[in-house]
């Protein structure tokens, strides 16, 4: 999704709003004037109009900005407020003023600072791409039984403070858990996603579970195209289409998973498998749709096979992939999370991690135990 050059025409509501802006700035400065707007009113009227456009600012780049540069925000945000206002207000001694007129130099100060340096911040991030996030998915795959998968959960919803804050967890058992995980995870950060949902919407399906069901269960992702899928269960592009159109309509964001197997990997056509796989399903969805999706890379040769992929093969993959969205959907691919789903570990996540188009891991085996799935999350921290 390339961004236009051509100004953004102004929407009515955008309009209405400014219009009433503009009007009530100017009530509030017409009774400033004549005197029936006592004059700490209208400065405390005035600072809150530019606290609150500052905030706008800040919310609007914080997520286009990498943690190192966040931190340097916060410093700007807080700077003005002990140095300028606190010790000003101290230090402006008049015994002959009221504290409206001692604090009012260093609060105008202040926030003038601040509003300066929210502006700076803005004009400097708000066209860079945003940040992508940084997910650790858990694909628990028919492992556990329900009261221990509501247990795992527990383990990791208590140990979640060991990783990183801006990690995005995600578990995902088995549909017999779904219900029980969901309750082990009220109240956390760590979502709730599928291994996989039906093609159709409804109907006679027997052993089916659709789209519908695992959302109102309280899935908010949904694990699609699978390698084990498509092995051992025939799921082709065509099926797959079919079942991203059902995570969409019941608001479940889809991880689509891509990757070659080691007969294609030995002749060379991995980056034409990947290609075919990214064409026939995500290279259908609207802009939209691909603004919330995330994809999987499995490299399915390295895995059960004694074959290892390194840390340089899933980059050089990964870049691939997100050449391949590019040319579709232009800047929205610097956006969009790739994982790595080739046996993910503690061990070897940092780096990973490290590289620059590797955005977090699908994690199979490591996921059944709390300490090693967070710890997967510590990799990005390293």
């Amino acid at each position: 999704m390339k961004r236009s050059n051509t100004p953004s025409k102004l929407s009515p509501q955008r309009g209405a709003r400014i219009a009433l802006l503009l009007s009530g700035c100017c009530a509030v400065c017409t009774l400033t004037v004549t005197g029936l707007l006592p004059r700490p009113l209208f400065d405390a009227l005035f600072l809150c109009g530019l606290l609150v456009l500052s905030a706008r600012r800040i919310r609007v780049v914080l997520p286009h900005m990498t943690p190192r540069q966040r931190e340097w925000l916060y410093v700007w945000v807080y700077v003005p407020l002990f140095c300028f206002f606190l010790p000003g207000s101290a230090l402006w001694r008049d015994t002959e003023a009221g504290l409206g007129e001692r604090i009012r130099t260093p609060a105008y100060v202040a926030v003038a600072f601040l509003f300066i340096a929210a502006h700076i911040f803005y004009f400097l991030y708000k066209n860079k791409p945003k940040m992508r996030k940084k997910i650790v998915a858990g694909n628990w795959k028919m492992n556990t039984l329900p009261a221990e998968g509501a247990e795992l959960a527990k383990g990791i919803v208590a140990q979640r403070a060991t990783a990183p804050a801006e990690v995005n967890f995600i578990v995902c058992p088995p549909f017999t858990h779904l219900s029980q995980v969901a309750e082990a995870l009220k109240g956390s950060n760590i979502a709730l996603g599928a291994q996989n949902c039906a093609a159709e919407e409804k109907g006679a399906y027997t052993g089916e579970v659709s789209a519908a069901m695992i959302a109102a269960l309280g899935c908010r992702y949904v694990i699609l195209g699978h390698s084990e899928r498509r092995q051992y269960y025939g799921e082709t592009s065509e099926t797959l289409n079919l079942k991203m159109a059902r995570a969409y309509a019941h608001g479940l964001t889809p991880v689509y998973c891509v990757g070659e197997n080691l007969e294609e990997r030995e002749a060379g056509k991995h980056f034409d498998v990947v290609k075919a796989q990214i064409e026939e399903v995500v290279c259908n969805l609207t802009p939209e749709q691909f603004a919330d999706l995330v994809i999987a890379y499995e490299p399915v040769w390295a895995i059960g096979t004694g074959k290892t992929a390194t840390a340089d093969q899933a980059q050089e993959i990964h870049a691939f992939i997100r050449k391949v969205l590019a040319d579709k959907f232009g800047a929205a691919a610097a956006e969009t999370p790739i994982l790595y789903g080739g046996s993910c570990k503690p061990s070897n996540a940092a780096e990973l991690f490290a590289k620059e188009d590797v955005d977090g891991g699908l994690i199979g085996g490591a996921a059944l135990k709390a300490e090693d799935f967070l710890g997967i999350g510590q990799g990005f921290a390293k």
